[in-house]
């Protein structure tokens, strides 16, 4: 932090809670047993959904609504077999002639290595792969605009990754750094109906405010900022809403990428081994449906944050991050404090603009 704001807390933004959630729920900083000064919601019945959680949280802060969520809204259905296939169809016909380019060319100039031939240059040779990056690269940006998914969350993580992936790639698929197309408010609503409402709630006794613009959308979720109701402590908070039947489609993606990039292990050109990438995502992302670790992790964080490293004293919290409310979390919906932030896209500008080294 720089030196004119040296008493000030660095504040985590609200779209850069993947930074906290990247950590495995099953690892363990601290056992969580925070003291809570928020009212505690009665545990409800487990319902088909989800366990009932007992996360504890603390502090927060305060939008308005009615109870407009319609019984029949249609929830999309688990990926069917013959979906799941036609999927994987869409994605090998428009990716195969990627590899197919790259394999051309290699094999091209190992071909004239065997023969001695010399006339390629270093440079022309460059200018040959920056020509496969720029077609590879627009190929992928197609798909992935037109399938979503898992792709969007991959081109998420490609674009960010300057260092290991080829410019063409990054700048491409930078568009999908910022929010995909939301779930419709009827729907998120419905979500947060029948994962975390009681049989005798209603919306409105929960929160008395919900926008129906959400702060930001991902491949697995969608945050919107809320307002609990007096009864629930009347804070200003983000709920994060997963959408439904997402698991089935995101887990039969990552196999795909995986399949199309393990022909690639033994490829020298390529900066690192992409395929074993892609697994190690795949069982990252299994983590990631569960908001109910999530929360938990939060939780771990937070306690080791606020203790010494043997645990035995408090301390000052460094920063300031969000908690899950207690009560107000199942497998497929997370109530958390509200933070103002910026997306981690913008932090480096939004960083220059304080007077912050963001290097």
């Amino acid at each position: 932090r720089s030196n004119d704001i040296p008493k000030q807390k660095m504040r985590i933004p609200l779209l850069s809670l993947t930074a906290i959630t990247l950590c495995n729920p099953s690892s363990s900083l601290l056992s969580s047993t925070p003291t809570s000064t928020r009212p505690i919601r009665p545990v409800r019945p487990t319902s088909s959904f989800e366990a009932a959680t007992a996360i504890d949280p603390n502090t927060t802060t305060a939008s308005t609504t009615k109870d407009d969520i319609d019984d029949s809204v249609e929830f999309p259905p688990p990926l069917s077999q013959s979906d799941r296939l036609q999927r994987s169809a869409i994605f090998w016909s428009k990716c195969l002639p990627i590899v197919a380019n790259y394999y051309g060319l290699i094999g091209s100039i190992k071909l004239q290595e065997l023969l001695g031939d010399d006339s390629l240059t270093e440079e022309q040779i460059e200018k040959l792969w920056e020509e496969k990056h720029e077609d590879g690269a627009q190929k992928l940006y197609e798909t992935v605009a037109d399938l979503k998914g898992f792709y969007v969350k991959t081109a998420q993580i490609i674009s960010s990754r300057q260092d290991l992936f080829p410019k063409q790639y990054t700048d491409a698929l930078s568009v999908f750094s910022d929010n995909l197309d939301p779930m419709p408010a009827s729907l998120a609503k419905a979500v947060v109906k029948q994962e975390l409402l009681n049989a005798d709630e209603r919306f409105e006794d929960v929160f008395a405010e919900f926008d129906d613009e959400p702060l930001g959308a991902a491949s697995i979720a969608q945050v919107h900022r809320a307002v609990l109701t007096e009864e629930y402590g009347g804070r200003e908070v983000a709920v994060k809403i997963q959408r439904p039947s997402i698991e089935s489609k995101l887990m039969g993606d990552i196999a795909n990428l995986k399949a199309i990039s393990k022909p690639f292990q033994k490829v020298d050109a390529l900066p690192l081994d992409y395929y074993t990438v892609f697994a190690e995502l795949e069982k990252q992302l299994g983590d990631e449906f569960d908001f109910v670790a999530e929360a938990a992790a939060m939780d771990r964080i937070y306690n080791s944050l606020t203790r010494s490293m043997d645990g035995s004293v408090a301390t000052e919290m460094p920063l300031v991050m969000p908690r899950p409310f207690a009560g107000l979390v199942s497998k497929r919906v997370l109530v958390m404090d509200y933070l103002k932030g910026v997306p981690l896209s913008r932090a480096r500008e939004e960083m220059l603009k304080k007077g912050i080294d963001p290097d």
